[in-house]
């Protein structure tokens, strides 16, 4: 059977949902549960032959939504020809970062690549549990070729690495669909470039453990189980040909990896960061996602720890929350002069149609101001009712929850304590060098996130922002033989903390559940 997604012919069977017909397309829809059901964010405009709005898809949307024709694509099925607009979401991805200088220091392997093919195209690849990019250079000169990057096609099957890893153990080929979707997607990126793959000699990869794992074919149902250890911690080189990269003649370099929840991103963070360089100096990096990855070097030893920080900054369990998408609001201050008693900006200025993670921390902050949520996380009984609670509201359409709130709090207490935990390994009242990493790091208000207890606030003073480190040092591996021994030997010094059993974890956890009013 045949139905039209954006304008595009795409076969199809009947009772599919429109999730996986979208999957199987080609399209990247925002499906941070899974398809489970319980978020309520893979919306999509559809009419034609579907099937009957269940109650509990009713639940998930509001009247104004489905009365113009918004459908869940979990939920709906498609029973004959049906018409399906996914919208123009097109996400802010950080695809730079504070070094764009790199140490060229080819291998023998290489120059004799380059010597036979007459170049050596090499391809730095950052692999975020939301977006992907790829940086491609000259391996010999050092020349930057070409930048892509894209929403992570993985995304229809899950917002988070947890929702992925139970999708892998939940459907029979799960694992597969995963791989097949990173892998594909990352080769359509390369054939976007024009390149000639004759010519690439070395793809180096940075991302967390679920990531990497995936995009080496390697199974993530063992992390979904204590003690939660990967198949492999990489550090390694794999055939592309053997993976099914389309640029058969190279080799695909994975990050080291410390941990089920340490990846190869956390260590390529430590790189450009300065980290094991003998300076003798204290350096923290926070890179703040949905698993926050924390890392501590003091007195030459390296500490990381992971804190399930949970999607909310990424607006996956947020009532009106959004990624960092055209038309997300993502800075907000008071001012009285509105109806509401806020400003805002939006991604691309654009009409908003919700909130980013970024967005979520300056409204929470300005909220405590102005004494519309109190310090226990309360939203003041003479704010506004929306859905039989109170709230705040910032448009007409979109409002702050207590549930919002809540999940705010969890977030944000998760990446204190966690810092609190390493900060605890100094031994005395020094404030380290603080590097806050990633998209959403580099978005971040400073003074927001020390508002609301993101961050102890002497960090928070003391804090930098150095945009997509991962990908920085992940580029630092790919041109430098050099680099990559150092991210080797970074890994056989990280000792990681397991957080789930520490007491001072546990108790700062509680603690910072509140706000510092």
């Amino acid at each position: 059977m045949k139905g039209i997604i954006n304008d595009r012919s795409v076969d199809f069977e009947q009772g599919q949902t429109l999730l996986d017909i979208l999957a199987n397309s080609g399209f990247t829809l925002d499906a941070p549960c899974g398809g489970r059901g319980v978020c309520g964010k893979c919306k999509v405009t559809a009419s034609g032959n579907l099937s009957e709005m269940t109650e509990k898809e009713k639940a998930l949307l509001t009247e104004s939504e489905i009365n113009s024709g918004i459908r869940l694509a979990c939920f709906c099925r498609a029973e004959g020809e049906f018409a399906l607009s996914t919208g123009n979401s097109f996400y802010q991805i950080q695809t730079t970062s504070d070094r764009e200088e790199y140490e060229i220091d080819p291998s023998e392997k290489v120059k004799e690549f380059a010597k036979e093919n007459g170049n050596a195209i090499g391809i730095a690849i950052d692999i975020g549990t939301t977006t992907v990019v790829c940086v491609f250079y000259n391996l010999i000169s050092g020349e930057k070729l070409f930048t892509t990057s894209a929403i992570n096609a993985q995304k229809n099957f899950g917002g988070d690495v947890m929702s992925r890893i139970g999708f892998a153990i939940d459907n029979e080929n799960g694992d597969e669909t995963l791989q097949n979707a990173i892998i594909g997607q990352i080769n359509g990126m390369i054939e976007k470039s024009g390149i000639d793959k004759k010519l690439i000699a070395k793809i180096a990869i940075g991302g967390n453990t679920t990531m990497q794992l995936t995009a080496a074919r390697l199974s993530i149902k063992s992390l979904g189980a204590v003690p939660f250890e990967p198949l492999s911690y990489f550090g390694c080189a794999f055939s592309a040909k053997e993976l099914g990269y389309s640029p058969e003649n190279a080799e695909v370099y994975f990050m080291p990896c410390c941990g089920g929840f340490f990846g190869g991103d956390a260590v390529a963070c430590m790189l450009p960061a300065g980290y094991d360089n003998g300076d003798g100096k204290t350096k923290y990096i926070a890179d703040i996602g949905t698993n926050g990855e924390l890392s501590l070097e003091v007195n030459g030893k390296i500490y990381g720890c992971s804190t399930a920080a949970g999607p909310a900054f990424e607006g996956a369990c947020i009532r009106f929350g959004t990624g960092s998408i055209e038309g997300a609001i993502n800075g907000v201050k008071a001012n009285d002069d509105t109806p509401n008693g806020f400003e805002f900006r939006t991604i691309g200025d654009k009409e908003p149609t919700g909130i980013c993670g970024s967005g979520l921390i300056d409204l929470v902050n300005v909220c405590l101001e102005k004494e519309l949520i109190d310090e226990t996380g309360h939203i003041d009984d003479d704010c506004p009712e929306f859905e039989d609670d109170c709230a705040v509201q910032l448009t007409d359409t979109i409002y702050l929850t207590q549930k919002d709130v809540r999940e705010i709090q969890l977030a944000k207490s998760a990446i204190c304590a966690g810092t609190i935990v390493l900060d605890g390994m100094i031994g005395s009242k020094e404030t380290p060098e603080v590097f806050i990493a990633g998209g959403f790091g580099t978005a971040i208000n400073l003074e927001s996130a020390k508002g609301i207890g993101l961050l102890p606030k002497n960090y928070c003073d003391n804090a930098k922002a150095v945009g997509n480190a991962a990908l920085a040092g992940t580029t630092m591996v790919l041109l430098s033989e050099k680099w990559r021994d150092k991210a080797e030997k970074i890994q056989a010094k990280v000792e990681i903390l397991d957080l789930s059993t520490d007491p001072v974890f546990q108790d700062e956890y509680v603690e910072n559940m509140i706000f510092d009013i």
